[in-house]
């Protein structure tokens, strides 16, 4: 698997030349391509041009690189060279998926870039702030723009807390998945003993000096707390008259030690010499600094605590005040016990949930998975519709009539098949809530199985269905042996899937030799399909300023495919299959406000009735084709 990661600010962290800004996301994306080369995959990072050769090949990895940050004319550069080369790198990565991490206006040029090619692309929450409607850390409406068109139509949000999970719900209505993130495995010097660094009486702070990390408390508080040793850490992020000052107090500070920008290299030797870590900062997401600090056993007393985490496993304390960090810095240096066990916990809670390799496998799953993301959570919300449409006491409209059609063909062709076979066994690729599973019954003695990707489709085929198998599982990936199955079914699904020639070639395995294999897909030659997509080109841009000027969320459409029957006639003999019998089916509008039209539902049945023999017209007109192909093996 291809996986493009961008990350402008991340040359120095990948190359170890610590050049740049690197922060925490410059970081992640270092531990995570690094992880993934070490799995096997492709990984290609794109970064701001800082010298060399325009592609680098650094320790597995290829990094693509784009202009330099200074080059260009002001105003204009922002046109080009900065968009044209990010998209002149996209297509040199030419990967399956992209992904990015942190709020700027690249992330919604990512999303436009890849939703124009059908791609899918992961944008990551890096900060609280990310999750806001006010966006507080962009600096202008472009910015906020860009970065807002990119959350809204990323085909997957990843957030580090359950708070940011609920933001995004609650702002922008979207449906983000949590995964733990990943620190740097702790480098322990050789004679390093956790317990010791209660004897330390340090406190340390890490981070870059800016405003937003409001450093200026952590010298109060050191003017108050004379007698403990303090040490920042970090880079100056700005030269305005606010740092000078800041500078001048921590350089007249007699017991702060500023030691400026530290190596990646060089950090492990500050957290084993260090009792607290301290983040005074207004906004975080969830700070590497926490997890590098709980790694060696570091309390933290901080400003931010993601989802409680530090109060409920007592990781050390939540401040609200610069007296809160003044009573808390006492409780743990002058108490060894209640350091002892704040140390332990962080240790604890690091391992259990923080370690790289057990949150670097939530991320390749997530990426192994994502293009079935957005389908599995629509047919969630689906299910119950979905199985009105097998009823026949249900409303009638076009995707009722759709799905009868083809469940009637699909009958007839298992029919022929069951007379003709003694193995029995039949696997329904997308079998829903297990609404075929009477009418395939119907056809022969056959032994069901079911898989799906929505889990509340499948939960109500368990009970409705107790006695057939039906399991949780992707059609690229298929859990079972070689040569089971004399069948296998597909109706209306495989367009669902990118990675389609993926699932022909799962089928092929898993069928015996001469199985059959009944598929139906969206007829692309369908005079009726080609008027829908008049519609969406005129009617979507419409949509998107519609929710733009109402400051709401537009919920693009979910990964949908379609071919004539020549193209997918190709597709199934270059993974083993020959066409025994082809069907159409389902003439009528597809516009959703006809859906349930008398008129729509008329003309339907009346095309149905009139073009039962005349193949030619219906190759033009039948939104459906259904096709039964045997495996040749």
């Amino acid at each position: 698997m291809k996986i493009c990661i961008v990350a402008n600010n991340a040359y120095g962290a990948l190359t170890g030349e610590e050049s740049g800004h690197i922060g925490g996301v410059e970081r992640q994306t270092a531990l995570l391509s690094e992880w993934l080369v070490d799995k096997g995959y492709d990984i290609s990072v794109i970064t701001w041009n800082e010298g060399g050769e325009s592609i680098e090949h650094v320790n597995g990895l290829k990094i693509i690189k784009l202009c330099k940050v200074t080059d260009g004319i002001p105003i204009l550069r922002f046109f080009t060279p900065r968009w044209t080369s990010l998209i002149s790198a996209l297509k040199e990565a030419n990967a399956d998926l992209y992904y990015h991490n942190c709020a700027e206006y690249v992330t919604g040029q990512i999303a436009f870039w890849a939703k124009a090619n059908k791609k899918p692309f992961i944008y990551t929450v890096a900060s609280d702030a990310d999750c806001e409607l006010d966006l507080p850390n962009l600096k202008s409406k472009r910015e906020e723009y860009l970065f807002r068109y990119g959350l809204i139509h990323a085909s997957l949000v990843i957030t580090q807390t359950q708070k940011q999970q609920q933001l995004l719900q609650k702002n922008y209505n979207i449906d983000a998945q949590v995964i733990n993130m990943p620190a740097m495995p702790p480098q322990y010097e050789e004679n390093f003993k956790r317990e010791t660094l209660f004897n330390k009486q340090k406190v340390i702070w890490v981070g870059r000096l800016h405003k937003v990390k409001r450093v200026e408390w952590l010298i109060e508080i050191a003017e108050k707390l004379s007698e403990v040793n303090f040490e920042i850490i970090g880079p100056v992020d700005t030269t305005a008259d606010y740092m000078v000052e800041t500078l001048r107090r921590i350089k007249e500070a007699q017991n702060i030690n500023y030691l400026g920008k530290v190596s990646r290299a060089d950090m492990p030797a500050i957290y084993q010499n260090a009792s607290i870590l301290c983040c005074t900062s207004i906004y975080e997401g969830f700070p590497n600094t926490y997890l590098e600090a709980w790694s060696y056993g570091v309390p933290v007393i901080t400003t931010i605590d993601p989802d409680d985490i530090i109060k409920k496993e007592k990781l050390g304390y939540h401040a609200i005040t610069i007296n809160d960090f003044l009573i808390h810095i006492k409780t743990l240096l002058n108490n060894n016990d209640n350091w002892q066990q704040a140390s332990l916990n962080s240790q604890n809670y690091y391992l259990h949930n923080h370690e790289q390799g057990r949150v670097m496998k939530r991320f390749e799953q997530t990426f192994n998975t994502i293009s079935t993301h957005q389908i599995d959570k629509h047919f969630d919300k689906q299910s119950k519709r979905w199985s009105d449409y097998y009823n026949t006491n249900s409303k009638l409209s076009v995707a009722h009539i759709d799905l009868q059609q083809r469940l009637k063909y699909c009958q007839s062709m298992l029919s022929e098949i069951a007379s003709q076979q003694e193995n029995t066994q039949l696997l329904e690729l997308g079998c829903g809530s297990g609404d075929s599973f009477n009418t395939i019954n119907k056809t022969g003695n056959w032994k069901i199985e079911g898989v799906d990707i929505s889990l509340k489709m499948i939960e109500e085929a368990r009970s409705e269905h107790p006695n057939i198998n039906v399991q949780l599982a992707d059609a690229t990936a298929l859990p079972f042996v070689e040569n089971q199955f004399r069948a296998v079914i597909s109706l209306g699904v495989i367009e669902y899937i990118r990675d389609f020639p993926k699932v022909l070639s799962e089928v092929n395995r898993v069928l015996e030799p001469n199985g059959s294999f009944i598929v139906s897909i969206p007829n692309k030659q369908s005079i009726f399909r080609k008027l829908r997509k008049l519609e969406n080109i005129i009617v979507k841009p419409l949509k998107r300023i519609y929710f733009l000027y109402k400051k709401q969320p537009y919920n693009s459409a979910i990964f949908h495919q379609q071919w004539s029957l020549r193209d997918f006639s190709k597709k199934l003999n270059s993974q083993g299959f020959t066409i025994q019998r082809t069907e159409y089916c389902t003439y009528a509008l597809l516009s959703p406000k006809l859906e349930s039209s008398n008129a729509n539902i008329y003309l339907s049945k009346w095309l149905h009735k009139k073009l039962h023999k005349k193949v030619n017209l219906k190759r033009f007109l039948a939104n459906t084709i259904i096709i039964h192909a045997r495996v040749a093996k």
